[in-house]
Parts: C-alpha cells; structure tokens; sequence
C-alpha cells in the first residue's frame, strides 16, 4: 500500500506559531524578531525555532542587521494549505462532520471504494478522519 507524503512547506505551514509567523511577514514589508514574538506570542527560542524551519525551507530570511535588532521578510510566496476551518470557499459544496463513529465507518468505505474506482491507494487505517469537504462548482 502506498503512503501518502505531504509537502514539506505545506506540512510547515500548517503549524500555528509557523503559519502566524508566515502570514504576519506577508501582510508585512518586513518584522523584527521582537515584534513578530509579540505578534505569535512565544518565548524567543520558540520563535527562533520556527523562524528557522521557514527559513530552511526558503519561505523567510533575515535581511538585514541593525545592531542587535534582526528584521525577516517574506522571499518565497506560496499558498496557504487549509487549516481545516470550517469557513467555506466559494467552490466548497459543503462539509461532513466525522465525529460520529457510523459517519466515519461509512465514509471510510466510500473512500476505499472510490480509490479503488480509480486505481489510487490510500491507507485510511493510519489516519483518524475528522471531517470530509466536498468541492465542486455549482452549474
């Protein structure tokens, strides 16, 4: 069976203090690292740990010294994966709550049946279903 492997940058963004810290520096030219701590609200080697994940992955850098005071900006925009709100899109047709364990059974055995339609392998054993969206356009 194969396994599904999420995108690294996707992954990362999808951590809160990560995503605040990304999406602070977007609707910013620019931070210090004082300020984007109150922003996240973390101690600094919280901060520092995910400044440096986003770092690794070429979202952010540290552009410019003045004496003590490190300033971060933006170099890599991507988009933001979906951190499983419940606010819909506009090509969001709705969403299934899978809290109840006879609505996660069924949707279990939909998604094997499906996967099997069309030749894809998913290990739905490995995971815990939370909710299932259902996108579409509206004619």
């Amino acid at each position: 069976m194969a396994r599904i492997h999420a995108d690294p940058v996707s992954t990362s963004l999808m951590h809160p203090t990560r995503r605040a810290l990304y999406v602070a520096l977007l609707e910013a030219d620019e931070y210090t690292t004082v300020q984007l701590q109150e922003i996240v609200g973390v101690d600094r080697y919280n901060l520092y740990h995910h400044l440096r994940k986003l770092e690794s992955l070429g979202l952010v850098m540290n552009h410019r010294d003045q004496g003590r005071t490190r300033w971060w900006c933006v170099i890599d925009r991507v988009p933001l994966p979906s951190d499983g709100s419940t606010t819909s899109s506009e090509n969001s047709l709705g969403a299934i709550d899978l809290s109840n364990p006879r609505v996660q059974a069924a949707a279990r055995t939909m998604l094997r049946e499906l996967a099997s339609l069309s030749g894809s392998d998913l290990d739905l054993d490995s995971a815990t279903l939370e909710n299932l969206q259902i996108i579409g356009r509206r004619n």
